[in-house]
């Protein structure tokens, strides 16, 4: 059986890569064996659920502020993950961003991929650069999306897999309570500030109508304070994050996104096995590969909040076409269910 790690900063935290990974480790335990690596993180459960048969490994590598320090938590990283190689004879290593996949350079003994979660662009230029050096080291590039795979070009082996459905829901939304949902840490990609003031063009139009925004992080104060300024604390509320996520979608009216940019969304493709029509930037580069315009959801110009806040309002006054969304929205993820997303990676795992 071939022994599989999947490295990432820290697996404690609650946020889309760490879901992609603890979802990827379960699918992957089937057949092979499992480690996740978590890099800061010293002790303490996956944030989500894993397969009991999946290793979790806490390196403890104290996070660095300065480039000196960064340089020494690398080195002890690349120490540390090469004794559990050793140890544990892992053949394969899946980074989960640039940073990491760089260091995987170092593991030659060993298959490396690099996994990107977020677009291409999102890094720094000096990333970028870093990438186009080590990366045709490696044995090869997954991304989510067609789109992002076109900035991969200098690398022989690129693979696009999404991310795989995280539950598959046997009921349905009615879509007929006025909520607006979204799902997501609390920080400047997000993007919640550019909802809120589009929540605000409409306020006096929301006819009942509640945004509920599920997340922690960095900006929470920040956003809340923007939300009493603002007057919208009877229609905005910030809630913390729940181990029962499919239960709110299954309360929503529709889903609502407002991020400046994503890899493969999970909450995009989770609202839609829940039945949810979506509003949603069309940033780069996910949306556009999940949601269909105008077919399960409507996708808004990146950053125009005030294109977003008549999209807002035409679903909430219109729940015959939230209905008609919500119905094509269910049928389109067929896709991202686990047992097609396993036999990429298998595929994958057979020719590298």
């Amino acid at each position: 059986m071939k022994k599989v790690a999947i490295v990432i900063f820290d697996i404690t935290l609650r946020s889309g890569t760490e879901r992609a990974v603890c979802n990827l480790s379960n699918l992957l335990a089937e057949k092979y064996a499992v480690s996740i690596i978590s890099v800061h993180s010293g002790s303490g459960e996956a944030a989500y659920d894993i397969n009991n048969n999946v290793q979790l490994y806490h390196l403890g590598v104290p996070q660095a502020k300065n480039k000196i320090k960064r340089l020494l938590s690398y080195y002890k990283f690349v120490k540390k993950f090469g004794r559990i190689c050793n140890e544990q004879n892992i053949n394969i290593a899946l980074g989960t961003t640039h940073a990491i996949n760089s260091l995987l350079f170092f593991f030659r003994k060993i298959k490396t991929v690099a996994c990107e979660h977020l677009s291409y662009r999102a890094a720094p230029r000096s990333s970028r650069i870093l990438r186009r050096i080590i990366y045709p080291f490696l044995n090869a590039v997954v991304v989510l999306t067609s789109s992002d795979a076109k900035h991969y070009s200098f690398h022989k082996n690129v693979k696009i897999i999404p991310n795989s459905l995280s539950f598959l829901s046997e009921k349905q939304s009615d879509l007929t309570n006025k909520e607006m949902l979204a799902v997501g840490r609390l920080n400047y990609q997000k993007g919640f500030d550019l909802l809120i003031d589009a929540i605000s063009l409409i306020k006096n139009e929301c006819n009942g109508w509640k945004v509920k925004i599920i997340g922690s992080g960095e900006d929470e104060n920040k956003l809340k304070k923007q939300i009493k300024t603002l007057g919208l604390e009877n229609i905005i509320k910030i809630c913390s994050p729940t181990n029962t996520i499919m239960q709110e979608y299954l309360k929503a009216g529709f889903y609502v996104m407002s991020s400046r940019y994503e890899g493969l969304p999970m909450v995009l493709i989770e609202a839609q096995s829940c039945g949810l029509p979506i509003v949603s930037f069309d940033c780069p580069e996910g949306p556009s590969e999940i949601i269909h315009h105008n077919e399960d959801g409507l996708l808004v110009e990146n950053g125009n909040i005030e294109k977003l806040s008549h999209a807002l309002l035409e679903l909430m006054c219109d729940l015959e076409k939230r209905i008609q969304f919500g119905r094509k929205s269910s049928q389109n993820i067929s896709r991202y269910k686990p047992e097609n997303v396993f036999t990429l990676w298998d595929n994958l795992f057979k020719i590298i």
